[in-house]
């Protein structure tokens, strides 16, 4: 008699030659909380074969000898012994939950077991990332649902029994408060090109597919990468170079199969007295190629308001590749306050406490994959994710050949309930409302407000009250017009402008927009074709600090286009007209005599170019939304002035460019990098040269990438070149209490010439050919308000142009740190 068993995701059979076949399935869940479970150990009639559940706690056996009893283990859970009797089908086993952490010291004879396996695995790496393949493609079906279980809510069961407690445990009983569900097909092509269809989508209260992109966004698809991303946030992988000496690795079982191969399961944590963003949980390493079959991980520190705890499930597709099939993704609410208060002889107390409850559950299944698809170049562009029209119309019919199981009652409930709420309220007006406030807009009818547009300040014109006001999609998709008017009371002067720009082609961005304005502009500042205002941008908060400025009067037409996969282009031509608001004059010299001037026009036709390859977008029908890149994003801009057109004064070349580059380092945190730099071929009045870009108070809000011990307006240069540099070492250096404060540290370096001096009086400035340098340390997240964290820096000046008097050097910052 031969016996010999086939481990695959959650189907598992023993054999033997021409004997009589048994079976048994079930479902593994947690005896509190009643979540599955997966991963669980199974081992049966007391034997060394056995298997695991799948992602959502399920098992099957299939066997030729009768199944008396199984055996269930699972990390944290106490292990059970479950004797088979008349029932074979539909089993569900109850695991209770016990303390459990990963023993402080452990020692071993020799060398710790797991090091072995997971040294095994990282060497594996390359192989075994499904992105390094040279192509697949595949379908998946998601499900994200909201939800409070009963039982994981806290004193649940000591609510007063009245008809509002009914009502409430009644609902939770019989909905959850949100469901969605999408199917996608994904194509990848080696190195980087990928392109992802949602070809269906239902959001409960919504026919807008906005969230559908949720899901995909919060978790990757290999757990392979030297970091993991979690909620937008780094996490040093513990299968990376190097981790065994940061991580701590614990052999907790070990499966066979039948053609050999040993399923390794590990469970693992930070070492202790190590500070940096690690994970833990247990991952399971298969023999056949070192490669992982299942792995649960969450933040090894759970912050914030929100985290995340994955599970990912692979399988040996068609002999020839592990292959993620089945991806979850549990929401957790943390730090929520609850009270208990308990009466005892008579006296009452009271007790608080912080702690985590799951508030929501993502479901990924891949299938239909394939590993040899032909796919061609031509086949992805700059689109990542995008939606087919028709998605959010599928019937009925259509979903239930992709969902894994029907919707349950609950879920049908939840469905029914708040379609009917999202229809009498409009949550799809309100979905597109808040799209139109994260771009700083609120939709009024057929028209958005511009937010940034209420309220200004800078120190030229003080405080400034205005409105904007532009149409928006539901009046038309094709064309939006719209202007502003703003009061400042420092200046007192009115300022206003009005836009048109037509939208000719959606997917490359190919618009084409005409301006004007009567407005003030900084004088000789740096501006490039793609600034826009944006309240999240902390550079932007250099606005606040400026002292000199133009009247200027300005009419442009522009038309942009993206091309080229990552390249955007944006060719302009304007007539500007600026005047000075001080007693500076520029000189035009004839022979022996000197003409000061104190207006100006130039005539500008400009050329810029933006690059950002590897650029990620999605396109949900009304916008494209960048995703970002991993790469340096390069700016050039070509401006030609032009005089005797359009009553141009002036001729000559100016060249700006731009490269921004941030990157992540394991155990070190994030690298921030901007290099700019400008040239003009010839003089011009100091209106239209560089000033420096600088950020002084004695005691200011901080602004990246600018100097922030130089003088508004110090330095003039007509070819120029600075390097801002930035670490973050977020919580590396210091692991506090209640007080989480993130060290970063930074150094700002500038080179300026100016080759034209004669031309300017009553002007004061200094030029910088022997190097500007600047230093400084900024200690963020001193105070952490969820949406946004303050912290304190201070910035040191020194080198060639460093005062005399050391206090002088020194400027003080605050920190504004937005948290999304």
């Amino acid at each position: 008699m031969k016996r010999f068993i086939f481990l695959s995701s959650f189907l598992f059979c023993i054999s033997i030659s021409n004997g009589q076949e048994y079976g048994i399935s079930g479902r593994v869940i947690d005896a509190g909380s009643r979540v599955a479970l997966p991963f669980v150990n199974i081992v049966m009639n007391d034997g060394m074969h056995g298997g695991t559940t799948d992602i959502d706690g399920k098992f099957e056996f299939r066997s030729s000898e009768k199944i008396q009893n199984l055996t269930f283990s699972f990390v944290g859970y106490e292990t059970q012994h479950f004797q088979v009797q008349d029932k074979t089908s539909g089993l569900i086993i109850h695991l209770k939950r016990t303390e459990y952490e990963l023993p402080e010291f452990v020692v071993f004879p020799t060398e710790n077991p797991a090091h072995r396996i997971i040294e095994n695995a990282i060497a594996n790496r390359e192989y075994n990332d499904p992105e390094n393949l040279p192509e697949f493609s595949y379908t998946s079906y998601d499900k994200m649902i909201f939800t409070f279980e009963l039982d994981s809510l806290p004193m649940i069961d000591t609510l007063e029994v009245d008809t509002a407690s009914e009502s409430f445990r009644d609902f939770l009983e019989n909905h959850h408060i949100f469901i969605m569900e999408s199917v996608s097909e994904r194509k990848f092509m080696a190195p980087n090109n990928n392109y992802e269809k949602v070809i269906a989508t239902k959001v409960a209260g919504l026919k807008d597919p906005l969230f559908v992109f949720l899901l995909s966004q919060w978790q990757s698809t290999s757990f392979y990468k030297e970091t993991f991303n979690l909620l937008n946030k780094n996490y040093i992988n513990p299968i990376s170079r190097g981790s065994t000496r940061k991580y701590f690795f614990l052999l907790q079982d070990t499966l066979f199969t039948s053609s050999g191969d040993s399923i390794f399961v590990i469970s693992y944590r930070p070492r202790l007295n190590t500070n940096f963003d690690g994970l833990k949980g247990v991952i399971s390493i298969n023999s056949n190629h070192w490669a992982i079959q299942n792995v649960i991980a969450e933040p090894a520190i759970r912050e914030g308001a929100l985290s995340l705890r994955i599970e990912q499930m692979y399988e040996f597709v068609r002999e020839k590749q592990w292959f993620p099939v089945q991806l979850n993704t549990e929401v957790i609410l943390n730090n929520v306050r609850v009270t208990d208060t308990t009466l005892e002889m008579g006296t009452g107390q009271m007790d608080t406490a912080s702690i985590a409850i799951p508030f929501g559950i993502g479901k990924s299944y891949i299938r239909n994959i394939n590993l040899d698809p032909d796919l061609r170049r031509r086949d992805f562009g700059s689109i990542e994710v995008e939606v087919d029209p028709n998605a959010a119309n599928r019937k009925g019919e259509f979903w239930e050949d992709y969902r894994v199981d029907s919707l349950s009652i609950k879920e049908k409930n939840t469905y029914q309930f708040v379609d009917s709420i999202g229809q009498a309220e409009n949550f799809d007006g309100m979905v597109k409302t808040m799209e139109s406030l994260m771009t700083g807009q609120i939709p009024w009818g057929n028209f958005d407000i511009d937010i940034h547009r209420f309220l200004s300040y800078n120190t030229f014109e003080g405080f400034g009250l205005g409105l904007g006001l532009h149409t928006n999609d539901r009046l038309s998709q094709v064309w939006k017009v719209g202007g502003y008017v703003r009061y400042g009371f420092k200046d007192k002067k009115f300022k206003y402008g009005g836009d048109l720009e037509l939208n000719l082609y959606r997917r490359s961005d190919l618009k084409i927009r005409l301006e004007m304005m009567e407005d003030v502009t900084e004088t000789s500042g740096i501006w490039f074709f793609d600034d826009k205002p944006d309240w999240k941008n902390t550079e932007n908060f250099r606005a606040f600090l400026i002292r000199k400025m133009d009247r200027t009067t300005l009419y442009r037409a522009a038309i942009g286009v993206r091309t080229l996969k990552y390249l955007d282009v944006n060719i302009s031509l304007a007539k500007i007209h600026k005047e000075v608001t001080d007693d500076y004059r520029y000189a035009v010299r004839d022979e022996n005599l000197a003409i000061t001037f104190d207006q100006f026009d130039f005539t500008e036709l400009r050329l810029g170019l933006r690059y950002a390859y590897g650029e990620r977008f999605i396109y949900n029908m009304r916008k494209r939304i960048s995703l970002g890149t991993d790469h340096p994003v390069f700016w050039l801009q070509y401006t030609r002035g032009i005089s005797g057109f359009l009553e141009g004064d002036f001729d000559y070349n100016r060249y700006d460019f731009k490269i921004e580059k941030s990157f992540y380092t394991k155990y070190l945190g994030k690298t921030s990098l901007k290099l700019v730099g400008g040239y003009i071929d010839t003089d011009l009045p100091y209106n239209n040269l560089y000033n420096g870009h600088g950020a002084y108070r004695p005691f200011t809000i901080n602004a990246p990438n600018s100097f922030a011990t130089m003088r508004m307006n110090e330095f003039l240069s007509n070819k120029y070149v600075s390097l801002y540099f930035q670490h973050d070492f977020g919580k590396l250096l210091y692991e506090g209490g209640w007080m989480k404060p993130e060290f970063a540290v930074a150094t700002n370096i500038g080179f300026g010439w100016l080759d034209f001096k004669d031309s300017h009086y009553n002007l004061d400035y200094k030029t910088m050919e022997q190097g500007y340098y600047e230093s400084g340390i900024l200690v963020n997240n001193l105070l952490n308000l969820k949406i946004y964290s303050l912290g304190l820096g201070v910035f040191y000046r020194y080198g060639p142009y460093g005062f005399k008097y050391g206090w002088d050097n020194v400027a003080g910052k605050f920190t504004l740190k937005f948290g999304f």
